[in-house]
Parts: C-alpha cells; sequence; structure tokens
C-alpha cells in the first residue's frame, strides 16, 4: 500500500462515493457533493493534469463496480430532480434591475454579510459546493472527452429521459422571462431615444416575446410526446439577432448623442440576456450545435463562473466602465487629431500655441509663488492655487493656445483608436507607425514650445520686476526651495512628476466625460433656447455660443479641474499626512528661472545643470505616466486585448533609424504623409 502513490487519494475518493445513495425519505444531501469538490480542489494547486487525472479516477470508479455507479446515479439524479433551475437559468451572470449605486452597495453588503442557503436552487448548491473565486478555473480545465465519458457511464447521453423532460420544462420558464425582460428593456425610454425612434409599429424585441410564447407551446407538446425540439427556435434566433442589431445601432447612436450609466447597464442588460436565451435554446435542441454535452458543460462552468463572481466589485466596474470609457476616449481621440501634425505649417501653428502657453505658464508660477508669500491656511491656500491654475489652463484654452503635457492623453486615444480600426492585428502597421511618428514630433515641438518660452518669460519678468521694486520678486529663500524640488536625486521629484502625470490622464478623461455628457444632454440645443439668455445676448450670440459650448466644453472642463488638482494636491497629502505633491514640467522651468535669478544668477554650471536635468526628467515621467494610461484605458475600452506590441515597436524602431528626422520635424508635404491615417480621419471629419 505504501508503494501505491494513488492509494490515499483513491481511498478518499471511495470514501465520498460510498457515502452517495437516493434517499426516498429525506432529501438528498449536498455535503456529498461537497466534499467531492473539495476532493478534485486538492489537485487544484497542481496543475490541469492532476485534474484530468482526478477526474479519470472518478469514472474508473464508477465503470469498476456497478453498484456503486447505480448508487451514485440515484443520488445524483435524485439531487438534480429536487433542484430548482428557472431563476438561476434567467439570472445568475446577468446584471439586475437596479442603478449601478445600487449594485454596487448590493455586492459591497452581499461580500460582508453573505446570503443564508434557504432553498434548493442550482445558483445556491453552486455556492455551496464551489466556495472559491478560482474554482471555475480547475473546473473549465476538465475536457469535454472527459464529461462526456462520465455522461455515459452515468447513461446520461440520452435526451429524452425524465430528468432532462423536467429540465427542459424549467428552461421554457427561464426563457420566458428572459423574453419578457428584453421586451421591456428594449422600449425603455432611454433606449428608444437612443436609437432615435420616437414611435414604431413593430419592435423585434417586443415580437421576440410573442414569437417565444408560440414556440413554448409548441416545444411543451412535442416534448409531451417525447419529440426533439430540432430547429424550433430558427425564428426566434432571426429576430434576437434583430435585437442585437438595434443595440449595436445604439452603441453607433450612443458616440453621436453620447451614453449615460443608465443606458449602458440596460444595453449591457440586454445583451447578457439575449445571448442566455440563444445558449439556452441550444441546450433544448432548439438550435442547432456542434456538441451538446460541451454546450451543456461549458454552460454549467459558466454558471460556476458568474456564482463564484457574484460579489466581485472588480467585474462590475470594468463590465459597465468599458462601455463607458469607449464613448469617453472617442471623444478624446477625437480631440486627438490635432495634436498630430501632418505638414509644416501645422508644425509651426502648434509650435505658436505651445509658446504662448509657455507664457501664461510662467505667469502663473509667478502668482502662486505671490500666493504663497501670503501664508494663508491651508484649504483657503489650496483654493487660491487651485484657482489660479484653473482659471490660468481655461485661458490658455481660450486663446487657443496649448499645454504639451496634456497631449499624451488625447493622442494615446487617437492611437489607440487607429489600432481598433486594425483589430489590434497590425495590419495597417505602417499607418500607425505614420500616425506615433507625427505624434512624436508633435510632442517634441510642444514641449520646446512650452518650456523654452516658460523659462525665458520667467527671467524677463524677475528680471524686469527686479528693476522695478528693487528686489527680486521671489525671496532667496523661496528660490532656493524651488531649485532644491528640481533635484531628482535630493527630492521627490519624479514620484511628484508621477502624480502629475495620473492628474494629466484623468484631466484628459474628465475632458471626455463632459463631452459625453454635453452631447447626452444636449447642452448646445438647450444653450439656443433659454429665453433669457437669448435676451441678454440676442439670437446670434446665443447660437455663437451654443456652437462654441458644443466643441469646447470637455476641454474647458479638463483644464479647470487640471488646475484645480494641481493646486489641491499639496493640501490632500496634508490632510492625509502623506507626501503628495506635483511636479510640471512647464512649471518646473519657470520655477528654475526664479531660483536663477533669486540667487542673482550667481549659481555654479553644475546647479543648474542638476536643475536642467529634473525638468527633463519631470517631463518625461509627465509624458510617459500620462500617455501609459491614456494607451491603455483606450485599448481596454476598444476590446484590443492582444497586440502585437513587439511588431509595432520593431516598426517604429526601424523607422526611427530610417528617418529620424521625421520624429523631430516634418518632411515634405510630398513625402509619407500622403498615405497618412490622420490625414484620412481629418477628412472624414470634414
Amino acid at each position: 500500500m505504501a508503494t501505491n502513490p494513488n492509494y490515499n487519494i483513491r481511498g478518499a475518493l471511495l470514501t465520498i462515493l460510498n457515502g452517495m445513495g437516493p434517499d426516498n425519505e429525506h432529501e438528498a444531501d449536498i455535503a456529498h457533493l461537497c466534499h467531492l469538490m473539495e476532493w478534485f480542489r486538492e489537485g487544484a494547486p497542481g496543475s490541469d493534469f492532476e485534474i484530468e487525472r482526478r477526474f479519470s479516477m472518478l469514472v474508473e470508479a464508477l465503470e469498476q463496480s456497478n453498484d456503486l455507479r447505480v448508487q451514485v446515479k440515484g443520488y445524483l439524479e435524485q439531487f438534480l430532480k429536487e433542484s430548482r433551475y428557472r431563476y438561476t437559468f434567467a439570472e445568475l451572470g446577468i446584471l439586475g434591475n437596479e442603478t449601478f449605486g445600487q449594485a454596487m452597495k448590493n455586492r459591497i453588503f452581499q461580500r460582508l454579510l453573505p446570503a443564508t442557503v434557504e432553498d434548493k436552487t442550482v445558483r445556491e448548491s453552486l455556492s455551496l459546493m464551489f466556495t472559491k473565486p478560482d474554482d471555475h478555473e480547475w473546473l473549465e480545465s476538465i475536457s469535454v472527452a472527459s464529461w462526456t465519458r462520465l455522461f455515459h457511464v452515468l447513461e446520461w447521453l440520452n435526451p429524452a429521459m425524465p430528468l432532462w423532460k423536467r429540465i427542459q420544462h424549467e428552461m421554457l420558464e427561464a426563457m420566458e422571462m428572459l423574453a419578457v425582460r428584453i421586451a421591456a428593456l428594449g422600449i425603455d425610454s432611454e433606449v428608444v431615444r437612443c436609437l432615435g425612434i420616437s414611435e414604431r409599429h413593430t419592435s423585434p424585441f417586443v415580437e421576440q416575446h410573442l414569437e417565444l410564447r408560440s414556440m413554448i407551446a409548441q416545444a411543451h407538446e412535442k416534448l409531451s410526446h417525447m419529440e426533439p425540439l430540432h430547429d424550433l427556435g430558427v425564428h426566434l434566433d432571426v429576430l434576437l439577432d434583430q435585437c442585437q442589431g438595434q443595440i449595436k445601432k445604439a452603441y453607433a447612436q450612443a458616440r453621436v448623442q453620447g451614453i449615460s450609466v443608465t443606458l449602458s447597464m440596460q444595453l449591457i442588460r440586454l445583451e447578457q440576456s439575449i445571448n442566455r436565451m440563444r445558449r439556452l435554446l441550444q441546450l433544448l435542441g432548439a438550435l442547432p450545435t456542434d456538441n451538446r454535452v460541451g454546450t451543456c458543460v461549458q454552460f454549467f462552468c459558466t454558471l460556476t463562473k458568474e456564482e463564484n463572481r457574484k460579489h466581485s466589485i472588480t467585474d462590475l466596474w470594468r463590465g459597465l466602465t468599458d462601455k463607458l470609457a469607449l464613448r469617453i476616449t472617442e471623444h478624446a481621440s477625437q480631440s486627438g487629431e490635432k495634436y498630430a501634425t501632418e505638414t509644416r505649417s501645422e508644425y509651426w501653428k502648434m509650435a505658436r500655441a505651445a509658446m504662448g502657453a509657455g507664457v501664461i505658464i510662467a505667469l502663473l508660477s509667478l502668482f502662486k509663488a505671490g500666493i504663497s508669500s501670503w501664508h494663508l491656511p491651508p484649504f483657503w491656500e489650496a483654493v487660491f492655487f487651485s484657482l489660479n491654475y484653473g482659471i490660468g489652463f481655461v485661458i490658455i484654452h481660450l486663446l487657443g493656445f496649448t499645454i504639451a503635457t496634456k497631449q499624451p492623453a488625447m493622442t494615446a486615444a487617437r492611437i489607440a483608436a487607429a489600432i481598433d480600426a486594425a483589430n489590434g492585428r497590425l495590419s495597417s502597421a505602417d499607418r500607425v507607425a505614420d500616425l506615433i511618428t507625427q505624434v512624436a514630433r508633435t510632442q517634441f515641438i510642444s514641449i520646446w514650445g512650452n518650456v523654452l518660452p516658460a523659462f525665458a518669460t520667467a527671467t524677463v519678468v524677475a528680471v524686469g520686476l527686479t528693476f522695478l521694486l528693487g528686489e527680486p520678486p521671489v525671496a532667496i529663500e523661496k528660490g532656493e526651495k524651488m531649485l532644491l524640488e528640481l533635484n531628482p536625486l535630493l527630492s521627490a521629484a519624479l514620484p511628484h512628476a508621477a502624480i502629475a502625470g495620473v492628474f494629466l490622464f484623468l484631466a484628459g478623461v474628465i475632458a471626455g466625460y463632459y463631452d459625453n455628457l454635453s452631447i447626452y444632454h444636449r447642452i448646445p440645443d438647450r444653450i439656443r433656447k433659454v429665453p433669457w439668455l437669448r435676451k441678454r445676448l440676442g439670437v446670434v450670440r446665443s447660437n455663437k455660443l451654443a456652437d462654441y459650448l458644443s466643441k469646447n466644453t470637455g476641454a474647458l472642463a479638463g483644464n479647470f479641474f487640471f488646475g484645480c488638482m494641481l493646486g489641491s494636491a499639496g493640501f490632500i497629502g496634508l490632510i492625509l499626512g502623506l507626501p503628495i505633491d506635483i511636479r510640471h514640467i512647464t512649471f518646473a522651468a519657470a520655477n528654475m528661472a526664479y531660483g536663477i535669478q533669486a540667487h542673482e544668477f550667481m549659481l555654479s554650471g553644475l546647479e543648474v545643470a542638476i536643475a536642467a536635468v529634473g525638468v527633463f526628467l519631470i517631463g518625461m515621467v509627465n509624458l510617459a505616466v500620462s500617455f501609459s494610461l491614456a494607451f491603455f484605458t483606450a485599448l481596454r475600452a476598444r476590446g484590443v486585448r492582444k497586440l502585437e506590441s513587439l511588431s509595432l515597436a520593431g516598426r517604429i524602431f526601424k523607422r526611427f533609424f530610417k528617418s529620424p528626422g521625421e520624429f523631430f520635424y516634418p518632411p515634405k508635404e510630398n513625402g509619407v504623409a500622403e498615405n497618412n491615417v490622420t490625414g484620412s480621419v481629418k477628412t472624414e471629419s470634414k
């Protein structure tokens, strides 16, 4: 016995199986199945092979003993016969009829205080048998061939057996529940508004319910006569296709009209219900399937996974935000088109816009230093810092200037859109590489357009004010602090630059969110119809204001909130007792100038070089963090899970070594720009 490595494993299995048996006086005890699942779970940490080996051991034990097989078969059939299925089939894994906030609160509450088991629904049986959140993973590793072998041993391959007939009747009840839900959601005012249809004489969402009622009557009759349900759901499948077409249309309309959390949840619920309806039709035999046992096993694994993840806050958040993120990042990608310069005239236009922003930021940096000298209480200091930055950034946008570090969050979404057009396979990799090349040179000129004027303006202003006032505008103590904050070794400049990068990413998200909100609530159209505004400004000016906001609401909101985030970061760190602050490349360049002038230009070359390196590294961290966050968010929102990153990187490196100048300055207009993806997008937008 000691030489047999399987003795203990097999002995434990036989002990569990011998405990199983039908009981005519009591309900089947689920504890035996729980012990069996625990026996399987013991092998889960090893490998998929170990799970398969244990499953084969189970089948062999039943094959080798007819008495044991009959005993286990009777127990399982009694357990399945006593279980209730319809609510599990119709609801498990499908969003409930609740708001996002309610769904989130319910999941948190269920995680803190799980519900008790009071009846014998399949859902609660799954909850008792599969207690670990990753149980579905080892369950999915069992092959369909192994399951088929088990079904054969238990004599469950006959679809006419009474147990399956009972479950099929439960499936029909579940399908009617799904059909009612689909019909109700499909004619909901939010969905109808998104489709742009005020009245519909026929709706596929309603028609599918009527067709299902007819199909159910035929199905019950066929089941009573032990007849198969072959092709009974073909017409219903056509109607479900039409429903999915309407959902796709709703998503397409959402690109133009915007989308809300409520509408997003309704569309997700519709998709889930239709997919569940199709799966039940396949299990019934009303729709064809390649392998009915495989379909049954896959459905069982899906239910197990949904039960394992029923309290997952991450899954709820991800499922909803993917839809919203797509709409938001699409608006951001449209804003990002102007940040990819194709021609030299566009290149120098971007340079001028960046230079204007650099001049204003130099003044904002001086204003912040002045506010610091007031020694206000921390809260009010944060308020004034936020207003200084927020209003300043709004002015920059109103004047048509651009902040270089805000570009990555926009251009990342634009690049993700180009990759999505290639389905993540990079079939148009050269076009994507062209776009990245354009973004790189635009970013290059924008950075220098911000930094050099900011440094020069700060120097001129500091010298001029010193001449007029007789003393530097920034005290020497403040100047020393400014320079110390740029030192990448002696300060937390780089972590603080990363925090600023996160804020830059959030500013892009906020901009996309408010663009989406403006479109969804039709804010420009409402402004055109406000009586008091038309009376004050006149019809022409009201229309101009509405037209401007239709294109700039998101940008204005993103700029203002970005300023508030920068201004309040230090105060939040003070409240939390954490070293939270921000470092931004353009402000860093201006602070460097003010710090040098405060020392009357008497710094050593090494000190100036360290400050310059600090400014450069701060900028790189700003750009890297904001771009990476925006890029991967946009890819996830578009469903691009597998990206040929190495292939794309290889093409970009090849392009760089072949024509490095294109990454810093546009080629002649008759060059590679003709095949550019951005050019085609701009043409389409016109």
